[in-house]
């Protein structure tokens, strides 16, 4: 009698363990089911284009007019689906110019990387994207956010590529004292796993928001890369080491003759003191220092592209006037 108690509980066990294993096995292959049938749907929609840079491969993606003399390598900051995302902005300018859009290391459907993510680093694997992609300066750099960091070290670095920097609500370069420059890149092993085992491609959609309000096919390239970006390596290594790259970019600023442009998601009469101080302590000593630059401001989000678009285009389409 003692005997079957025993049993029992241990059958119920292995019958628990064996269908644990099974939903665990039948998530991690429909997750690799799934990830082919994104990679084949994004490059028939034109955004998967990987070009190798010797260690790794980029995805860098071009869109708009390829015997344009203007190149616009756009520069996303610590988010993903920039190509796909800013596009409503940049469509109606297509006709007129290429865009090219370079995803980083870990970053929309590029390779991962383990290694520290330092400003030279990413930005010699910018260049050399481009060279593979068989695309000769000069180029237009057009930044948002941590891009305008990089973007900011490529003008003083690589003068002679550049001949014009758009940079949309660009993170502030600054120098940056010991104590702020320590960062993490730890935390997202639980990612990986969520990721690997199918529940991202389950539940990211739902928890991800249109506030683009892109078409159903877009929709599904966005959340793609987002799918394919929150858990690699690269990008939690790039993130620990922001306050390193803008101080780094700091002290590489020089100052050029290339015609700058920022645009500012603050209110231009800078009424209010918080707008008011920042601008007078970190964007325009980052200006000042690059030279030849003008600010248009643009109150509204810090992702303005998306929340005024045909405002924002119509700014950069006369920069672009201004300075063929």
């Amino acid at each position: 009698m003692e005997k079957k108690k025993i049993k029992k509980p241990l059958k119920i066990f292995i019958i628990l363990f064996l269908a644990f294993v099974l939903i665990l096995a039948g998530l991690i292959i429909f997750h690799r089911i799934k990830h082919g049938s994104d990679i084949k749907y994004l490059t028939e929609k034109g955004y998967y284009n990987p070009v190798s840079i010797g260690d790794c491969s980029l995805n860098a993606v071009k869109f708009g007019n390829e015997n344009s003399d203007r190149k616009i390598v756009v520069l996303s900051g610590m988010g993903s689906g920039l190509s796909v995302d800013m596009r409503p902005m940049t469509k109606e300018l297509e006709d007129d110019y290429m865009f090219i859009f370079i995803g980083r290391a870990g970053w929309d459907g590029s390779d991962d990387k383990k290694d520290e993510r330092c400003v030279e680093t990413i930005v010699e694997e910018y260049r050399s994207a481009l060279k593979a992609s068989g695309l000769e300066g000069p180029y237009t750099l057009m930044a948002h956010s941590m891009g305008g960091v990089y973007a900011s070290y490529w003008v003083s670095k690589y003068p002679e590529e550049i001949d014009a920097f758009i940079n949309i609500d660009g993170t502030y370069v600054e120098p940056i004292t010991e104590e702020e420059m320590s960062g993490s890149s730890s935390g997202n092993l639980l990612l990986k796993a969520a990721v690997n085992l199918g529940i991202g491609d389950i539940l990211l959609p739902a928890l991800l928001s249109n506030d683009s309000n892109l078409p159903k096919d877009e929709w599904r390239i966005y959340c793609i890369f987002q799918l394919m970006s929150i858990s690699s390596d690269a990008v939690a290594k790039e993130g620990s080491a922001i306050n390193i790259n803008r101080n780094a970019t700091w002290n590489s600023l020089v100052e050029t003759d290339i015609p700058k442009l920022y645009i500012s998601s603050r209110d231009g009469d800078l009424t209010d003191a918080v707008s008011k101080e920042a601008n007078e302590k970190e964007l325009i000593p980052y200006l000042e220092k690059m030279g030849n630059y003008e600010i248009a401001y643009l109150p509204g989000s810090h992702f303005i592209y998306k929340t005024e678009p045909e405002k924002c285009r119509e700014i950069i389409e006369e920069f672009i006037k201004e300075n063929e």
